[in-house]
């Protein structure tokens, strides 16, 4: 049966779409849950790195006190920590009253660093590579499905749709999908948590400081609102002439022999170009726009730093403890400004994902009836039945002009016919109105005096040898373009239809016979060879 009708082109998404779609991220969770323990896992990594960075200042208060304010002074002597209040290293350490902590007491302080940062970058390491096998496991089967899908689609879907719009589905907006969806869990799951835990360690050793140097972030969201705006737009023309650029490159490939034939090199390079400079632009509009931000947040931030360090200069404050608060604020401002871009990176995952399922939800034209029968063996009869047919224009609607109109034939199995008439007469569209290619508008196609459309499609189709016009050949081995008709055909099926079509003597005349190469679309044989 016919699906509905509909324009099968890829249009951009609009403006208006995008502000109307709901939970985008809620559709990739079928290709998530497969994995859902490694990823889970990835997240509590995550959170553990992040709770660790309280450790490593607290850690880092400890050190710097004893380095810069006690190193020769008895290391009995207790030492004010955050959280814990005072705490005694001689005691825990069991060493008499009195024992100086000494050059090796310094060195050992001193070492302690690198191992805190250590650990820290292991947690996180683990953290990301946990979620990033979980996207590439993600990507490959988003690929897969997308893939399929196309590959269930009707001709007429790719009578109107450009090939390099399929292809960047395919390969890059499933990329941006998968990259940016995790790029934007991962920052909102971690990046939230490690400031909370920086902001409460910072708040428990000096709350006056740390107010004053954060008082001025909220000043950072106007210009990051107005930027997330002007990006969205940016993304989507971007996606649009990633899409206009691979369809350049493909044309041009494919036809490559005609470009050669015309001397049209220059002229494909320029048309590359074209494309090429106008994704090159946008992607200079979009670098503008996100890189913008860094600096934002940066310049405001330096701001209340600089006013508590004023702070702590007329406090007269120990110099271990405003080194120790001043690291533990720069290690706010990274996390800080990765979350300042999670609304920009949306905005590309939003339209990304919602172009991989537009293709994924659509329906192909021609299916089986939900009665279909999977056809045996037929003899051959075909029938056509007063059919008429018109083909569709890109934008969806039927062309005025029919195809073919109250044609009706009857062709007899075991004889030969010859369907003669101009060029653009039908001749084409009969064929592939018997291979189901496309459904008549109107009457019936017969085979063996049943409906066609009353057999499963792979049956049909199955049940059909066709020769077409168009030679195309595949980059593999001439054993397998022969056996792609029947793929469980033996070697002798193979060897007996190549020399029932004149081809097995010059296949032998070829280095590496039938497990020779024929190149991208058979270019390494000559028409003729194609063609037999």
């Amino acid at each position: 049966m016919s699906a509905a009708k509909h324009s099968n082109s890829l249009a951009p998404i609009t403006e208006a779409e995008l502000k109307h779609l709901k939970m985008p991220y809620r559709r990739l969770l079928p290709y998530l849950r497969p994995w859902l323990g490694r990823f889970f896992l990835g997240m509590g990594l995550g959170a553990l790195a992040a709770s660790f960075n309280a450790v490593m200042i607290l850690g880092l208060q400890l050190i710097f006190q004893l380095v810069l304010d006690g190193a020769s002074k008895d290391l009995s002597m207790p030492v004010e920590m955050a959280f814990v209040g005072k705490i005694n290293l001689g005691e825990m350490l069991g060493l008499e009253p009195g024992t100086p902590m000494g050059l090796w007491g310094v060195i050992a302080a001193c070492a302690c660093i690198p191992l805190l940062m250590f650990l820290s970058g292991v947690l996180e390491y683990l953290n990301k590579y946990c979620l990033a096998w979980v996207g590439t496991k993600m990507l490959f089967q988003i690929r897969s499905d997308v893939f399929a899908a196309i590959m269930r689609q009707s001709p007429a879907f790719f009578a109107t749709t450009k090939a390099g719009e399929l292809m960047q589905v395919v390969s890059h907006q499933s990329r941006v999908a998968q990259s940016h969806a995790l790029q934007v869990v991962q920052l909102i799951s971690n990046r939230p948590l490690t400031i909370i835990v920086i902001l409460a360690t910072l708040f428990a050793m000096d709350w006056f400081f740390t107010l004053m140097s954060l008082v001025v972030f909220p000043l950072c969201l106007a210009p990051i609102l107005v930027i997330g705006r002007r990006v969205r737009k940016v993304g989507a023309r971007e996606e649009k002439e990633v899409g206009a650029m691979m369809t350049a490159m493909h044309e041009s490939f494919t036809g490559i022999r005609l470009v050669k034939a015309n001397a049209r090199e220059d002229y494909e390079c320029k048309r590359f170009d074209r494309a090429n400079r106008e994704m090159t632009r946008n992607i200079l509009r979009w670098t503008r726009a996100t890189e913008m931000i860094g600096p934002i947040v940066e310049a405001v931030a330096s701001i209340g730093i600089a006013a508590g360090l004023v702070y702590f200069w007329w406090k007269e404050r120990p110099a271990h403890e405003l080194i120790v608060l001043v690291l533990a604020l720069s290690k706010i401002y990274p996390p800080a400004k990765e979350l300042s871009k999670v609304s920009l990176l949306m905005q590309k995952t939003v339209y990304a994902i919602n172009n991989i399922f537009r293709v994924l939800d659509r329906q192909p034209d021609i299916t089986d009836a939900p009665d279909a029968r999977r056809l045996p063996r037929v003899s051959g009869a075909i029938r056509f039945d007063e059919v008429s047919f018109a083909y569709h224009a890109p934008s969806g609607a039927k062309l005025e002009k029919a195809a073919v109109r109250g044609v009706s034939l009857d062709l007899q199995p075991g004889r030969f016919y010859a369907l003669v008439g101009p060029s653009g007469a039908g001749k084409s569209t009969l064929f592939s109105l018997l291979l189901r290619f496309y459904d008549p508008d109107s009457g019936r196609v017969l085979l063996d005096g049943e409906d066609i459309r009353l057999a499963t499609v792979s049956s049909l189709r199955e049940n059909i040898g066709m020769v077409s016009q168009d030679t195309f050949l595949f980059h593999d081995t001439i054993r397998e373009n022969i056996r792609y008709g029947r793929l469980d055909a033996k070697e002798d099926e193979i060897l007996a239809a190549s020399k029932q079509a004149h081809a097995h003597e010059f296949i032998q005349q070829i280095q590496g016979g039938y497990d020779a190469v024929v190149g991208d679309a058979g270019c390494n044989l000559s028409g003729g060879q194609k063609q037999r």
